[in-house]
């Protein structure tokens, strides 16, 4: 999405972009894509601005009858160094991790959803350009889920006609998952709610996805953007 921007608005998105925590090696200067262009990336947060990186965090998932299922690691390195750390990207059909970083992600048509920390975003809109579409569907199983939605689908839209950035409960960019989760103010704990995402793909594919956890429950801590999930193809 671009929009006009007066010159004043378009200095503080840019200082947006580049502001609080890690070097300046890992940092893209998002600005502007050309005079009076807003470009979105300028607008996110500090904490999911792009980074010149590929993510390490792992993807263990396994199929069986046509379920796939496991963990994706978007822990960004955790709560305080996740401004130094990238966004990680699926290929939801071929079940893998793409190797990109967050600045050529945005002009590639490899990946389908990204993750970091509570931050999901679809490659459609202000995320990419792999034209992707999203439909939320209340759905207490993945089992539930038989066929795709004919209606429903979005895209990510975290700016404002301003250019400002849209923002989900805590603080992450807007986007086609909406607000997937249920968060306790008092114990600051994130439940996904019993949803499934169906992503639509530009060759007319689609592919039913579940949240069941957020967080690494294996050590004495649970670790958040630690994703529990599954998926099938539809």
């Amino acid at each position: 999405m671009t929009h006009s921007l007066s010159l004043g608005l378009l200095a503080a998105s840019t200082c947006l972009a580049v502001a609080c925590g890690g070097g300046d090696d890992d940092i893209i200067d998002a600005g502007v894509d050309a005079p009076g262009i807003c470009d979105p990336a300028s607008v996110l947060p500090s904490n999911y601005r792009p980074i010149p990186k590929v993510s390490t965090g792992m993807v263990t998932v396994t199929t069986t009858a046509g379920v796939t299922s496991g963990t994706i690691d978007a822990t960004g390195g955790g709560l305080a160094a996740s401004a130094d750390n990238p966004y990680i990207y699926l290929d939801l059909k071929a079940g893998t991790r793409v190797d990109i970083n967050d600045i050529d992600a945005r002009m590639s048509n490899a990946w389908d959803i990204t993750l970091k920390r509570s931050s999901l975003r679809v490659n459609s809109g202000d995320s990419g350009t792999g034209g992707r579409k999203l439909a939320v569907v209340q759905a207490a199983t993945l089992a539930d889920v038989t066929a795709a939605p004919t209606t429903g689908y979005a895209t990510d839209d975290f700016t404002d006609e301003t250019c400002a950035l849209v923002s989900q409960l805590i603080g992450e960019p807007a986007s086609a998952f909406g607000g997937w989760y249920n968060y306790d103010d008092n114990t600051h704990v994130v439940t996904p709610k019993a949803e499934v995402y169906v992503l639509e793909r530009p060759d007319g594919s689609h592919t039913a996805l579940r949240i069941l956890d957020f967080y690494d429950r294996s050590g004495g801590m649970p670790r958040g953007g630690f994703f529990k999930v599954e998926w099938k193809q539809l």
